[in-house]
């Protein structure tokens, strides 16, 4: 049998004039004695018991075992080669997956024989006593913190922080994060809400640049609307290689909410319907009718068209609208909104909240700015003073001024739409009139054009047989070439 000889000396040991090669011979004279093969010898000089796993004499010990070179490991005593209990249990379990032995000559431990096996079955023991235990220990602390309400570990997504062993909202972040959600509401798509976050200069906890998973993954989390979750994963194992614990053992507890309920529950609500279809789809026909994609019957299926009864129909719910009716309401119901005096009063207290929001926005943007203009500040105070290397101030300096650059753009383009709301504000009167006589015309219009006013002023329209509800963009009704430029803003009608 071919075998090791471990040798561990700490520095104590060394200065008592025990040498390495004292342990050694005690090896070498067991083997002799066995008749084994002294192959490898494992030398760690003056090196302290607290750890030893990872040495690289342990680790090079440990590969010729998993490799058969060795199929014994001799030392002198149990603390010679760990006085860690962790990492004792450890090399045990290692050796027994191995059908390796152990000798241990200070304490007369020879796995190779049938009395020497009982030592793996204490080891084991011992070590199921001691998981449990302190797993005891965890969950009787864990639940005591609870109890208190307060923070019982992982890290706070982004939005919050941990303060006096409490959740609560993080000022500087939460406003970014409420931003994802109503982002994502207006288009709908990750990449989309990722991209407009990054141009205006704004970066993740780690400064890092925005991408769809990040806000797919922060959307999803229910701590936005004051639910968090906890104690969901644990450690990837074969068994369980997702890490998610039975949802048995999932806890959810209040925390500040950044958002409504109802804003969270139509944002999951779009990418749960996003994830159900297919990654492979079809394109849009060119040719579709005005409606296609917009008209969706009470219990939220789309409604299709058919050649045959030039009606729209949803197959599953039996409802079913003329398209030339529908077209006709869809008109009517314009016609409504830019005559109607108490639709009119009702856009110009919109048009005043939603410049008050971009203002609101202009102000946060220029504080943001203000905090990165900071940290420049101090990075540049320590580059000066000595304390930060060239190399490490560029790493660090570079993003903040790509990022100051980014939100200097944004302000400007955030005052710029902000100017722009203004002025399409004072022209309304004018826009008015072109709008009436636009709508006046819609019977002489080619079905484009149609498809093109239906764009840029519909959200969604639903249908339950009986009534029809049109959700409008909350836009001036304005001609057909000025719709194009305000087509992103929201709202309701």
């Amino acid at each position: 049998m071919n075998v090791g000889i471990y040798v561990r000396v700490s520095f104590i040991d060394a200065k008592n004039q025990e040498s390495p090669e004292i342990h050694e011979n005690r090896g070498r004279k067991y083997a002799e004695l066995k008749g084994w093969n002294v192959k490898k010898v494992y030398t760690l000089p003056s090196i302290s018991g607290k750890s030893t796993i990872n040495h690289k004499e342990t680790q090079r010990m440990l590969e010729d075992i998993k490799s058969g070179t060795i199929q014994t490991l001799i030392f002198s005593k149990l603390a010679r080669l760990a006085r860690n209990t962790e990492e004792l249990i450890y090399y045990s379990n290692y050796f027994q997956k191995h059908e390796a032995n152990m000798v241990s000559l200070g304490e007369h431990i020879d796995t190779s024989t049938a009395s020497g096996r009982l030592f793996y079955t204490m080891i084991g023991a011992m070590g199921q006593w001691e998981r449990e235990n302190n797993l005891e220990r965890m969950m009787a602390s864990i639940e005591t913190r609870r109890e208190m309400g307060k923070f019982v570990g992982g890290i706070p997504s982004y939005g919050y922080k941990v303060e006096n062993s409490f959740v609560v909202i993080n000022e500087e972040e939460a406003p970014i994060r409420k931003l994802i959600y109503e982002l994502f509401l207006e288009h709908k798509r990750r990449t989309t809400v990722a991209r407009i976050l990054n141009e205006r200069g704004y970066r993740t906890r780690k400064n890092k640049k925005w991408s769809d998973m990040t806000i797919s993954r922060l959307i999803k989390n229910s701590d936005a609307k004051g639910i968090r979750k906890s104690n969901h994963t644990a450690k990837r194992t074969e068994d369980n290689p997702d890490g998610i614990k039975p949802k048995s053992e999932w806890r959810f507890d209040p925390c500040p909410a950044i958002i409504s309920e109802e804003l969270w529950d139509s944002c999951n609500a779009i990418l749960r319907e996003q994830e159900a279809k297919s990654n492979q789809r079809k394109p849009l026909n060119q040719r579709v009718h005005i409606f296609t994609s917009y008209l969706y019957c009470h219990n939220g299926h789309k409604m299709s068209l058919t050649t045959k009864t030039n009606k729209y129909t949803c197959v599953a719910c039996k409802v079913r609208i003329d398209k030339d009716d529908l077209e006709e309401i869809f008109k009517t119901r314009l016609e409504q909104f830019i005559i109607s005096e108490e639709e009119l009063n009702s856009y110009n207290q919109s048009s005043n909240e939603e410049m008050k929001l971009k203002q609101d926005e202009i102000e946060f943007a220029e504080n943001h700015l203000e905090e990165v203009e900071a940290k420049m500040d101090r990075l540049l105070t320590l580059n000066i003073e000595g304390e930060l290397p060239i190399k490490g101030f560029k790493k660090h300096y570079e993003p903040l001024f790509e990022q100051k650059e980014q939100i200097i753009s944004n302000i400007a383009v955030l005052k710029g739409e902000l100017q722009e709301m203004k002025e399409t504000q004072g022209f309304l009167p004018n826009v008015l009139t072109q709008s009436k006589d636009l709508y006046a015309k819609w019977h002489t219009l080619d079905r484009p054009e149609k498809r093109y006013i239906v764009q840029s002023v519909v959200n969604r329209i639903e249908f339950d047989g009986h009534n029809i509800k049109f959700n409008l963009k909350q836009i001036a009704p304005l001609s057909s070439l000025e719709l194009g430029q305000n087509d992103q803003r929201k709202g309701t009608t």
